[in-house]
């Protein structure tokens, strides 16, 4: 898919006789693999086979995921999400000053956009041009996400939004190859403590991988704008990654009904499993695990996993990086951080990240 010239209807706005006004989704572009089942089976069956045992955490991230999680957000426990809208609705000006006019701007791993919203509102009040990519796993959450922002950004001349169906791997490989984006400036956006989902290590790897993407050799490497969770108040984290209403739970343990979906039949049965959070201040993470609640066996891939009642499954971390921390894995990523934006009482910030 190529970067189309801007239209003065660049967010799916348009005239019918003069009269009336609709709103369209804008495009989507699934730039999955095809491999990309038979790899998370694989990755199914690595993990269930580990001691500890683990699942992967993109099994979380299906359509049902999604609203769920967007149910979690918007608890007055789950602190995150409004730390960060706090950051955004009092820097944006500032923050977007830093994006070259002209720029693509992907996001990675998009969700309900409404922080995005920030951004780009404050990107159109600069007059900067941009061509916008939500990047997500879930396509019926990206035609509903996209036209919301569409909406919310009426017909600005400045921003050209689109969607891109796939994981953080598959754009780093689509954006390789799309030759018609290789005379424009690249920035991606991170937002809401994803890139904290993933331990230090694999943060990096993925930083590194991400920002190794040459468009071309007049432009510099890719920047990045992202956010990250410092807060380090056990009881304030508790309460945001175990809300009481059972929204947690619902969330965690939908990844089993995914797992469900992969191998078309119940290999993890309702009743069999429940939900276990913990702060972990070694590594300075939330986790979050499947508990069974008796002895099972779990059937898939054509192997029989035994699990012990009471025996964990890692789901899934969130982990709490201060400023220290965050500038120590981008430099290991070969990034700087050039600005930050905290929280005033939090810990949370927002962080521009450039080339060394």
């Amino acid at each position: 898919m190529s970067t189309l010239p801007f239209t003065p209807h660049v967010n799916g706005y348009g005239e019918a006789n003069g009269r009336t006004k609709t709103t369209n989704v804008p495009p989507i572009v699934s730039i999955q693999q095809n491999f990309k089942v038979p790899n998370l089976k694989r990755d199914i069956v690595e993990g269930l086979s580990s001691q500890p045992k683990f699942l992967p955490g993109v099994l979380l991230w299906d359509t049902c995921g999604l609203k769920l999680f967007d149910e979690i957000t918007q608890s007055p426990d789950y602190y995150p999400n409004d730390s960060e809208i706090d950051i955004l609705s009092l820097h944006a000006d500032e923050i977007v000053e830093n994006i070259v006019p002209g720029s693509v701007v992907v996001e990675l791993g998009s969700g309900n956009l409404r922080k995005t919203t920030i951004l780009l509102k404050a990107i159109a009040r600069q007059k900067k041009q941009v061509s916008y990519y939500a990047l997500d796993l879930s396509k019926s959450e990206l035609d509903r996400t996209l036209l919301q922002l569409a909406r919310a950004l009426g017909s600005s001349p400045y921003i050209r939004c689109h969607g891109l169906l796939g994981s953080y791997d598959d754009a780093a490989l689509w954006i390789q190859k799309n030759l018609s984006m290789a005379s424009k400036p690249l920035l991606y956006l991170w937002m809401g403590n994803s890139i904290a989902n993933h331990p230090p290590q694999e943060a990096i790897s993925l930083l590194t991988r991400l920002g190794s993407v040459s468009l071309s050799t007049r432009n510099p490497r890719p920047s990045f704008i992202i956010a990250v969770d410092g807060c380090r108040d056990v009881h304030t984290v508790d309460r945001a990654y175990n809300i009481k209403e059972g929204q947690s739970r619902n969330f965690i343990l939908n990844g089993l009904k995914h797992v469900n979906a992969l191998a078309k039949q119940e290999v993890f049965r309702d009743g069999d499993w429940g939900f276990k959070g913990m702060y972990d201040e070694v590594g300075r993470c939330y986790q979050s695990f499947y508990v069974a609640q008796r002895d099972v066996v779990v059937p898939f891939a054509g192997k029989n996993f035994h699990v012990a009642q009471g025996e964990t499954i890692h789901a899934i971390n969130s982990g709490k990086w201060n400023v220290e921390q965050v500038k120590l894995i981008c430099g290991d990523a070969d990034l700087k951080c050039s600005k930050t934006w905290q929280h005033s009482r939090l810990g949370y910030g927002v962080y521009l990240l450039e080339p060394q």
